[in-house]
């Protein structure tokens, strides 16, 4: 009788919770949410935030508020949201950069990018290039290879900073191909165009080379994405290049605090799988410089947790030091 009666209460609390998660998942949201940008106003990032953020207002019924807390390479804005109250009132929308890289870059984080937050979708893929000034005589990897081993250390390649995306995918290309090149790094992507474009430096690995590349001031040799750009489709992959081991995501994606109850992030997901599907979105979302790559928080979560293990092995093996 005993067994009966504890199986009947746990029966009764199990349905009791899925009854609550479910009323509150139905009544979500019941205030303005705050969406969380770690970067500075104008990006990339931001842009996709205004975007998808009017589309859950317009479906939800409440506003979602892009907010810019920039800062230590994102760091400031993810440990804003990491420590929020769990109720999906406050939401980050942020890249690869805050939840893979830096994790491995800057050892002191606050925040721990698998514990301390709750997936609720990636949302693009961004895709990056690997652009050549147009006088260096090279017109694919192979051939920049070839002339690296020539002239060793002779060529650089730029990236937006020490610890960057674009610094790590110049390591693993390096590695990868056995080509001597220098990583000269800039602050932020603007110098770095500038200097490229007038010949300064040989190389940039960045996903801002595209209005570039086509009004003639970059040759785009290779992107480092698993599938071909459909704005260069002429342009191969770097596994096409011959380099099958090269893997060096970029995204976008959507996450809350650790804790945020299930039904919330259930309902965000949804609600963005139903705006992903949309054309219109997705030919926005290619005009801001992303291919629209919608995975739901399960698999999207599992992506972080790969990625941080592989930015950790290029940073192994290239034997960076970061203080």
């Amino acid at each position: 009788m005993r067994f009966r009666k504890w199986t009947l209460l746990a029966a009764t609390v199990a349905t009791l919770a899925v009854g609550i998660g479910g009323a509150i998942a139905q009544s979500y949201p019941t205030k303005p949410v705050k969406m969380i940008v770690p970067f500075a106003p104008g990006g990339r990032v931001e842009a996709v935030a205004r975007l998808i953020g009017d589309a859950l207002s317009k479906d939800l019924g409440q506003p979602f508020l892009v907010e810019s807390r920039a800062g230590a390479g994102g760091a400031i804005g993810a440990d804003f949201v990491a420590k929020a109250a769990p109720d999906g009132h406050t939401l980050l929308l942020c890249s690869a950069g805050v939840l893979a890289i830096l994790p491995n870059v800057d050892k002191k984080l606050p925040y721990d990018p698998v514990k301390d937050f709750t997936p609720v979708a990636r949302l693009i893929e961004g895709f990056t290039f690997i652009g050549a000034y147009p006088g260096l005589p090279v017109k694919s990897i192979a051939e920049l290879t070839a002339l690296a081993k020539q002239k060793p250390d002779t060529l650089g390649y730029a990236s937006s900073g020490i610890g960057t995306y674009s610094h790590l995918a110049g390591e693993l290309l390096k590695i990868a191909s056995g080509a001597p090149i220098k990583h000269i790094p800039y602050r932020g992507s603007g110098p770095a165009l500038n200097d490229i474009v007038a010949g300064h430096v040989a190389l940039m690995i960045g996903g801002e080379l595209g209005e570039l590349a086509q009004a003639g001031k970059i040759r785009i040799l290779a992107t480092t994405n698993e599938k071909r750009s459909p704005e260069f489709p002429d342009v191969p992959t770097m596994k096409e290049s011959g380099f099958p081991q090269f893997v060096a995501h970029s995204w976008v994606g959507l996450v809350g605090p650790a804790k945020m109850d299930k039904t919330i992030a259930a309902k965000l997901n949804q609600t963005l799988a139903r705006v992903m599907a949309d054309p219109a979105t997705q030919e926005k979302l290619r005009g801001l410089g992303g291919e629209p790559a919608y995975l739901a928080a399960d698999a999207f979560g599992k992506q972080v947790q790969t990625d941080v293990g592989i930015y950790a092995e290029i940073i192994a093996k290239a034997g960076l030091k970061f203080e």
